[in-house]
């Protein structure tokens, strides 16, 4: 789970934003520049406002691609993929077209790059630092100390940006730009694709504007109408199911570097002890940390879900449990230098879905391992809600329910994700949920299930719920 410091760059070369009026948005739909996709996708840009409450402000260039559907007789109209945040357009349609074949008998598929991806071109060299060490403090004056620390970052960010960019990217802002993309496709109501936290700003839209809201696929996606604490129990029952899968491999598996060793033991052993005794880590590279079980549990609950990390996972753990608590201290430097970044604290943490103070960062603490034992308190409601402790200003995008009247929706997720992403489609009426038997987070995408994308497809198409209990896995094609 390397964490590449080189994304940060995005947030480097500032430039100046033209002034201009609101207009409607229109799309002018060109060829892409060659090896920028598929020979048939065609690309275009959109100029929205950075702050839709300033008319005649500072606009911002979205780029857009699309698919278009390849049967003009079959056609519905458009979906628009939402991706995670990153580009949507290098991210999504130009690396994997062929997921969106049989979709694309109906419908043009169009993706986009949000702001918070396109907000490299306009942000300023400080906004695109790195972040501090997440320490894990122990008491009142350790946490606020660390959170002035990180204000300090995000109020130089603030400072320097003349654009007012770095205060308008949240999810709320995200879909102000995805109704203008609405318009600009001359769709009534909008079809969502959306992927990860694109789920975020694509419940944003649904509440901001319900009845231009015909379909929305929620694929792997927290639900943003509680914050991570309302989905701490469902997270943590995926998370201990997946210990259980790495345990089992790891008793029958020779390349379990801890084959032999009682593995749930040796855990609670080492969070037990960071817990009590911090182990200072220190890298040439990136800084100083004082690992505690916070750190661990939340590396855990980031690389248990993915198979493919197991041995690696499995080797750390041998090591630390002698000592040796270098790839932990990589891993968690690395982290905290891209979480706590001003830019990625700017679109993160204004969605207000971790709750900011010491008080609340105690209670969570104390409400997840009440849940979990041995994985409670480590990323959302610990790793996430220290890197916007320096956020000191009001969530924009705050948890709070979806407006009644919605159309039904459609959720689906892998084994990590399915219990979240369905107690947020739960709360729509009607909707439904697909999960598929395996570890794969946006499965819509990088399951190469047919009977995925045959739900999902079919209900973009048909607006045709599945069935309840709907389960797709690798052998059922």
């Amino acid at each position: 789970m390397p964490v590449a410091l080189s994304a940060l760059s995005a947030f480097l070369g500032p430039a100046v934003l033209p002034v201009a009026a609101q207009a409607a948005p229109t799309l002018t739909w060109r060829s892409c520049s060659a090896g920028q996709g598929p020979a048939d996708m065609e690309c275009a840009a959109i100029e929205v406002p950075v702050d839709r409450s300033a008319p005649g402000g500072a606009t911002i260039k979205l780029d857009l691609a699309r698919l278009p559907a390849t049967d003009p007789s079959l056609r519905l109209g458009s979906v628009l993929v939402v991706p995670d945040g990153g580009p949507g357009i290098q991210g999504v349609l130009s690396p994997a077209p062929e997921s969106f074949t049989k979709l694309r008998e109906h419908f043009d598929v169009v993706s986009y790059n949000p702001r918070t991806s396109a907000a490299g071109r306009y942000l300023p060299p400080s906004c695109g630092v790195p972040g501090l060490p997440l320490n894990d403090p122990r008491d009142r004056a350790a946490y606020e100390a660390q959170a002035v620390a990180l204000e300090r970052l995000v109020d130089r960010c603030r400072r320097d940006d003349t654009t007012g960019l770095a205060d308008h990217l949240d999810s709320s802002s995200v879909a102000g730009d995805m109704e203008a993309i609405r318009t600009a496709l001359g769709q009534d109501r909008l079809n969502m694709l959306a992927f990860s936290y694109g789920g975020v700003p694509a419940a944003a839209y649904a509440r901001l504007h319900p009845g231009r809201v015909r379909a929305v696929v929620f694929d792997s996606t927290p639900d943003p109408t509680v914050g991570w604490r309302g989905v701490e129990r469902a997270q943590l029952g995926a998370t201990e199911a997946a210990f259980t899968r790495f345990t089992t491999w790891c008793a029958g598996d020779e390349a379990c570097a801890l084959r032999g060793r009682n593995v749930r033991r040796l855990w609670r052993g080492l969070i037990k002890s960071t817990g009590r005794e911090p182990v200072t880590y220190t890298s040439a590279r990136l800084g100083e940390i004082r690992l505690t079980d916070l750190h661990l549990k939340a590396l855990a609950r980031l690389v248990l879900p993915v198979p493919e990390k197991a041995p690696e996972f499995a080797g750390a753990l041998l090591k630390a449990s002698k000592g040796d608590f270098a790839w932990f201290g990589e891993q968690i430097l690395g982290i905290s230098a891209s979480w706590s970044s001003p830019g990625a604290v700017a679109s993160r943490c204004s969605d207000g879905l971790v709750g900011l103070g010491y008080e609340e960062l105690v209670g969570d603490r104390r409400y997840s391992e009440r849940i979990s034992r041995d994985f409670g308190a480590g990323v959302g409601i610990g790793l996430e809600a220290l890197a916007c402790s320096g956020w000191r200003h009001r969530p924009v995008n705050s948890p709070r329910p979806l407006p009644v009247g919605l159309p039904p929706v459609l959720g689906l997720g892998g084994d990590r994700d399915f219990p979240v992403t369905e107690l947020l489609v739960s709360r729509i009426p009607g909707s439904g949920a697909v999960r598929f038997d395996g570890p794969v987070h946006v499965v819509y995408l990088r399951a190469k299930n047919p009977c995925v994308t045959g739900y999902a497809d079919r209900y973009l198409t048909k607006l045709t719920p599945p069935p309840a209990g709907a389960l797709c896995s690798p052998r059922r094609r």
